[in-house]
């Protein structure tokens, strides 16, 4: 009867990783094919077959949702990138904190909860934190740990000087998805 509970919690266990839905409805390792037969946004870009973008709207906001392959044709990370402008900076930190509120109720607390200040910010200096995250002196972040993926959140200054607010998606164990011939062969060569 032992064995037979045993055999059985490992079937149970196995069917579950096995069904886990990582990014969008979607398993780590799954194949771009798969991916584009699921999604059903609008299709931007494909890139060389190592990534796909594709526009949506999360929780309000309108976003590109990024989708990025290994060599072997495997999903290994996702992203959502936030594509709505405001012309007051203070309104990423509302959605930066909405968008954190719901990775905490749907993951859990985070790992991880970072506020990083660029140099000497004074206390004052504390109170906008909207345009101090334009300019640079202010990033955010936090971080999930599920296991099988590592889920972060960040709003930080981008390249054209506004604030980004970005939700990347990574599989926690890459190397289960690298090609095992490859692997096998290099092993050969050491």
């Amino acid at each position: 009867m032992k064995k037979l509970l045993i055999i059985l919690v490992i079937t149970i266990t196995g069917l579950n990783y096995s069904q886990a839905q990582d990014f969008r409805g979607l398993s780590w390792g799954s194949s771009l094919d798969t991916v584009q037969d699921v999604e059903t946004s609008r299709l931007l870009s494909n890139v060389n077959n190592d990534e796909l973008i594709y526009k949506d709207i999360l929780g309000g906001s309108d976003c590109e949702v990024i989708y990025l392959f290994n060599d072997n044709d495997k999903l290994i990370s996702g992203m959502y990138l936030f594509t709505k402008k405001y012309s007051n900076p203070q309104l990423y930190i509302q959605d930066y904190n909405k968008f954190k509120d719901l990775l905490t109720k749907k993951y859990g607390k985070a790992t991880s909860d970072v506020e990083s200040w660029a140099g000497n910010v004074t206390p004052k200096q504390k109170l906008d934190y909207g345009q101090a995250v334009s300019t640079g002196m202010l990033s955010l972040s936090a971080t999930w740990n599920t296991g099988r993926s590592v889920i972060k959140i960040v709003l930080a200054e981008t390249n054209d000087h506004k604030p980004g607010l970005q939700i990347h998606y990574t599989s926690a164990s890459l190397d289960q998805f690298e090609n095992s011939a490859d692997l096998n062969e290099s092993l050969k060569k050491l």
